[in-house]
């Protein structure tokens, strides 16, 4: 029996053999599996090959029951996949997967990012928590979770040994002289210069040195290949270690997009752009416009699968052509890439059919866009076989036999026109109102002018009032008394605006509008004025512009309070006038108010407008007016809703 022993282990151990070579070989192919798909995604941005790689790893993990970091590779790595292609759950099992075979495992670099941060962080907290290591007794816990002999300290003047003794540091020899096995310090052997080696007799001396073949002593005493002139390689090539030229790495690209050049007249166009995952996106921006427009339209594109989509929509007037360019901007606002660009747009024709061996445009997922619905025909076109309208700024832009009305390619019936042939008529003419209402408010200053209050002895016929001048014997005096207002801001009252203008170009605009103010007291608030309007922003869906011009009118600002002091002399302290006659008793003062102080009749008017065009002849927004009274000075502000209705 005994000596059947040793021969039974050696049957165990070469049966286990195969199987550690397998589970290290199952090793390997995963760790090249991985290798690949990290090449596939970061240098060529195909997912659908790491994926492949992925897969095959994680099922070689499975088969050989490969553990540690490579099983915890391989799950994370599938994980991240999941969530690319927005299947939390399955990535939050392959993480819980990779955090039991490590649980400081991590994902390679371009792989990462907040997204699959946070998913980790959720897989790790459905972890069933791990009990707390307790150590045995002169052993302590270390970082790792793994205990350990706790550290010596050793007594002054010793130090710890390798062996974990204490023992007498070992002694420090003199400069000049170094230790010696024997405890004992001697003196430094000499320093040969270079290219030379200390000779047995204590002296330096050169070598003789044999070189191999191919290679030639150099002065210093070393063999060293020939000089060769470095090699230069082709463009687009770079030097290989081994001296060759070889093809230069690909750059790994931030977006991939594929332009749409063509697409079905009255038909959608779909817009898709892939974008590096690497890439921490805060949106993703279509911008296209027609030739009939005046800027592009801004469209934000919405994520779909590992990319983003987008489609330019059906419109009332079908246009003939698009330009388009796609931006990719960080959280911050700022551009990580582009696709195209303002100055050299893509180009998109709308056809009735499409080229011989052209693609047409597809979704996501594979579909073509239907066929916009049936618009309403407009007025003056043959619509018996085009009931949609295709848009044009001329003549030249539709198809032959037809012309440009009311910015749609048709033919006209008989008899419309001013002969018995086809005539277009006119362009926009440009015409526009407006209606603003709001409140306005104003800077006031100098002089409160008496209004007329005094009755002069009941006689029903009003008078200033009599000021300190006054005689009680001058029953027809008028003088006016005026009194000093400090400078402030004061309400000019509710405002209503009503406008005529006429655009002649779309960046500039002449108008005229009248204003008036309510209440007003007295005097009647009245306000003619002439603007020129240049609009910095101006296009389909917005207009923002900032104006000049003057005009003439009235405006009123009301005062808190203005008191004019009258002459105390005209009320004694009976119920009679010092004439003995019956009368009205004046009071010494007159207090108004709110009193309206009235300035102009010139004025000088400058703002700023904002508008938000509802519709193509109908914008609603907001304008502030400031006018400069003279010379009565006022300083008014004027804050209202503005409307505008364009033809």
């Amino acid at each position: 029996m005994l000596k059947a022993f040793p021969v039974g282990a050696l049957v165990i151990a070469f049966a286990l053999l195969p199987a550690r070579s397998a589970h290290a070989q199952a090793d390997q192919q995963v760790n090249a599996l991985l290798q690949q798909a990290e090449q596939a995604f970061d240098q060529y941005l195909d997912i659908g090959s790491a994926q492949t790689y992925v897969d095959q790893a994680v099922a070689l993990v499975r088969q050989y029951g490969v553990t540690g970091n490579t099983a915890a590779l391989a799950y994370a790595m599938r994980g991240v996949i999941h969530i690319w292609m927005g299947e939390e759950p399955e990535a939050i099992e392959m993480f819980k997967s990779a955090l039991t075979n490590n649980p400081g495992v991590s994902v390679p670099a371009n792989w990462g990012g907040p997204d699959i941060d946070a998913a980790i962080e959720k897989a790790r907290r459905q972890l069933p928590a791990v009990a707390p290591v307790t150590c045995p007794v002169g052993t302590v816990l270390q970082p790792n979770g793994t205990c350990a002999a706790q550290v010596i300290t050793c007594p002054a003047g010793t130090v710890l040994q390798p062996n974990g003794t204490c023992a007498v540091p070992t002694p420090t020899c003199p400069i000049g002289t170094v230790l010696q096995p024997n405890g004992t310090c001697a003196a430094m052997p000499p320093t040969c210069p270079a290219g030379m080696t200390l000779q047995p007799n204590g002296t330096c001396g050169y070598p003789t040195v044999t070189c191999p073949t191919g290679t030639v002593l150099q002065p210093n005493g070393t063999c060293a290949a020939p000089y060769v002139a470095p090699t230069t390689c082709p463009a687009g090539m770079v030097l290989q270690p081994n001296g060759t030229c070889g093809p230069a790495a690909p750059t790994v690209p931030m977006t991939r997009h594929t332009p749409v050049t063509e697409q079905l007249w009255n038909h959608p166009v779909p817009i898709y752009i892939e974008v590096n995952p690497s890439l921490t996106v805060g949106a993703v921006l279509l911008f296209f416009k027609t030739p009939s427009d005046y800027d592009f339209q801004r469209m934000s594109m919405n994520r779909s699968g590992p990319g983003y989509y987008g489609e330019m929509p059906c419109t009332l007037l079908q246009p003939n052509a698009y330009d388009y360019y796609i931006m990719v901007l960080d959280p911050g606002g700022a551009v990580l890439a582009q696709e195209g660009s303002r100055e050299r747009p893509f180009h998109i024709s709308m056809l009735q059919v499409l080229s011989p061996g052209a693609l047409y445009p597809t979704r996501p997922d594979g579909t073509t866009a239907a066929e916009c619905e049936e618009t309403e025909c407009v007025p003056g076109l043959n619509c018996a076989q085009d009931l949609a309208c295709r848009s044009c700024g001329s003549d030249i832009e539709c198809e032959s036999g037809e012309v440009c009305i009311v910015g749609c390619c048709g033919t006209l019936a008989e008899g419309d026109g001013d002969g018995g042939g086809p005539s277009t008529p006119g362009g926009q003419i440009g015409l526009f109102f407006t209606l603003d209402a709001g409140v306005g408010f104003g800077l006031a200053n100098g002089t409160a002018r008496e209004p007329k209050w005094y009755d002069a002895l009941g006689s029903g016929a009003t008078n200033y009032g009599p000021d300190d001048p006054y005689n009680a014997f001058d029953i027809g005096h008028d003088g006016r008394q005026t009194v000093p207002i400090a400078t402030g801001f004061a309400l000019s009252g509710g405002i209503v605006r009503i406008g005529m203008g006429y655009f002649i170009i779309p960046e500039l605009s002449i108008s005229a509008n009248f204003r008036l103010s309510f209440p007003f007291g007295d005097d009647f608030p009245w306000l003619v004025e002439g603007r020129l309007h240049y609009w910095f922003l101006s296009g389909p869906d917005h207009l923002f512009g900032a104006f000049v011009g003057g005009g003439a009118g009235l405006m009123t600002h009301a005062i808190a309070k203005v008191t004019f002091t009258q002459n105390s002399d005209l009320c004694p302290d009976t119920d009679l006038p010092p004439d003995g006659r019956p009368g009205p008793c004046v009071p010494a003062q007159q207090v108004y108010e709110p009193y309206y102080k009235v300035s102009g009749l010139g004025a000088i008017a400058f703002g700023a407008t904002y508008m938000y065009m509802v519709h193509e002849m109908f914008g609603i927004g907001g304008e502030l007016g400031m006018d400069v009274m003279v010379p009565e000075f006022a300083f008014n502000f004027d804050l209202s809703l503005h409307l505008m209705l364009e033809f």
